[in-house]
């Protein structure tokens, strides 16, 4: 659309282009939405992710950035105030919320709200953002309030083989629920597990190898 706006006035392609296309674009997709059947939350969510892009976009001719650039996976990102993510840890939370349509992972609870949110769940982190944990996917779950809570004070953790602890009851749960494309570090889980565990000088029948080695 941008490259059909620029040869319409004979000139060439730059930022100024490129926002005047999304503009459109983003006025039909909502317009779409409307008159459609579609689940309105991945389609606002998938806008939102691309306005953030247009911020970052030059108005100078030739210096366009690619509209969804997003940093390696690999990258180390610095530490980020709770609710003050990076751009990128912005975009992670995001890529996790569409997989798992903000169902929790670990009880399959969602939660619906009314228009226009819809839905709504939250991204913890595993290894914690103090200890060094990065706003990645890896190291992100996408949990209900009270699993979050829950996980984040050491009274559910995770095995090797993602199967989940209630470390309150000492009782073994089902396996964590998780996205094809969720790939979770097993490092993060491990630091997760080791902290609590730690912490906690009452016997855990249900994780007795972890017990003996700490």
């Amino acid at each position: 659309m941008a490259g059909a706006l620029a040869a319409a006035e004979r000139t060439a392609l730059h930022g100024t282009h490129i926002k005047a296309a999304w503009s459109l674009a983003r006025r039909a997709v909502k317009d779409t939405c409307r008159l459609v059947s579609m689940d309105r939350d991945m389609v606002h969510q998938i806008v939102e992710y691309v306005d953030d892009a247009m911020r970052r976009v030059s108005t100078s001719e030739g210096q366009a950035s690619p509209v969804l650039s997003n940093t390696p996976e690999g990258q180390t990102y610095g530490e980020y105030a709770h609710g003050n993510r990076s751009p990128s840890g912005i975009n992670a939370v995001r890529k996790l919320k569409q997989w798992y349509q903000d169902s929790c992972q670990i009880c399959a609870t969602t939660l619906v709200l009314p228009s226009p949110r819809h839905r709504y769940s939250e991204a913890a982190h595993i290894r914690a953002k103090e200890d060094g944990g990065p706003d990645l996917t890896e190291n992100l779950l996408c949990l209900c309030p009270n699993c979050h809570v829950r996980f984040d004070g050491g009274a559910l953790v995770l095995t090797d083989d993602l199967t989940v602890v209630d470390t309150v009851k000492d009782r073994l749960g089902a396996k964590l629920r998780r996205h094809q494309w969720h790939y979770i570090n097993p490092d993060h889980v491990r630091h997760h597990r080791h902290h609590w565990i730690s912490r906690n000088p009452a016997p855990l029948t249900a994780l007795p190898s972890e017990r003996q080695s700490n």
